[in-house]
């Protein structure tokens, strides 16, 4: 089961979507406070309730009322929803589980859940109001994550299949380097994250597998910034590594504990995982265009310029804003020297 959320400003064209019986088959399934005549009925049915006011007579002026949520379930789980009474009252009780997961009382709450029938996998489309049926505005603070909280626990609680978009059935084959390195890395960093209670399994399940874990300290205080995984010649930050940040430094302590120095560190692991210190190449990616630029000012300059008292690279590390790399292969790379504590 996946849920993605979007906003919008204008109900007359999702309601069209949602419901459009001609290329989506589709087929309302459940629905609150909207009169179903047709899509026009419906979506000015949602418009009205956006001049009610609240129990306070404050009336909210939201540019975006509009949420859609399409929900989409494994084809494994096909079986489950099937094109019939059953499979429909299903689909709607999920969807409205997952209104209540989120905080919105489907009672009070203008929505229409309508159902589609044009790809292979079960899915459905939830439409609802933010201006809720007693005048007040539903909340939309903090979404994705309550999101993918909600998602799981309506998956664990009715069994249904678990996916994931960089799951096994990717063909890491057909990936570049750095997206097959990077895949591979976060798939034996969550064997070992489901097998840890603490830094020290989790750095020696790491290390079993190959993968290094290193510890960014800061110079002044040595407190520890933040952390890198590297497998064979590829090293890549936990705040890269994906899953909004999952192998980040702040959001492993909350589940590890927090090292605050480089004593506390170095009484967190047993004598023969005891990290050494270690040089590390640190990589500054420069797009080659920008620094064949730098090259030929540099030229202009004169060398009697070189050697003053202003770096004559300096502007490179501001980069340049009005300009985007899309390819890793457009940049070179320039090595500079920091300490790191690598595992």
């Amino acid at each position: 089961m996946i849920a993605k959320i979007t906003t919008r400003s204008d109900f007359s064209g999702i309601v069209n979507y949602a419901n459009n019986i001609k290329e989506k088959s589709a087929r309302i399934i459940s629905n609150n406070g909207v009169l179903l005549i047709d899509n026009s009925t419906i979506a000015d049915s949602f418009q009205a309730q956006l001049r009610i006011p609240d129990i306070n007579g404050k009336l909210h002026h939201l540019s975006k009322p509009v949420k859609h949520v399409s929900i989409a379930f494994s084809p494994e789980d096909a079986q489950r929803f099937p094109d019939n009474e059953g499979g429909d009252h299903f689909m709607a009780q999920l969807a409205e589980e997952w209104m209540k997961e989120m905080g919105i009382d489907p009672e009070n709450t203008q929505y229409v859940i309508v159902r589609h029938f044009d790809k292979q996998h079960p899915h459905c489309h939830l439409v609802f109001n933010r201006i809720a049926n007693d005048g007040s505005v539903i909340s939309d603070s903090n979404e994705r994550r309550r999101n993918e909280a909600t998602c799981r626990k309506i998956k664990q609680r009715h069994k249904l299949t678990f996916g994931n978009s960089n799951s096994q059935k990717i063909h890491s084959d057909r990936l570049r380097r750095y997206d097959a390195m990077k895949l591979k890395i976060r798939r034996l960093s969550l064997d070992a994250l489901s097998g840890s209670k603490d830094w020290n399994t989790f750095a020696t399940l790491l290390s079993e597998e190959g993968v290094i874990l290193s510890f960014s300290l800061s110079e002044g205080s040595g407190e520890i910034r933040g952390l890198s995984f590297a497998l064979n010649d590829f090293r890549i930050s936990g705040s890269k590594l994906g899953l909004h940040g999952q192998f980040t430094y702040g959001k492993l302590c909350n589940q590890f504990g927090r090292m605050k120095s480089y004593q506390h560190f170095k009484q967190s692991f047993s004598l023969q995982h005891f990290p050494e210190i270690v040089l590390e190449k640190k990589t500054i990616f420069i797009p080659v265009i920008r620094y064949i630029r730098i090259l030929k000012d540099n030229l202009l300059a004169g060398s009697s310029d070189i050697g003053g008292s202003q770096s004559v690279n300096r502007e490179y590390e501001v980069g340049q804003p009005s300009c985007s790399w899309s390819r890793i292969d457009d940049r070179i790379e320039e090595e500079t020297i920091s300490y790191k504590f690598k595992m």
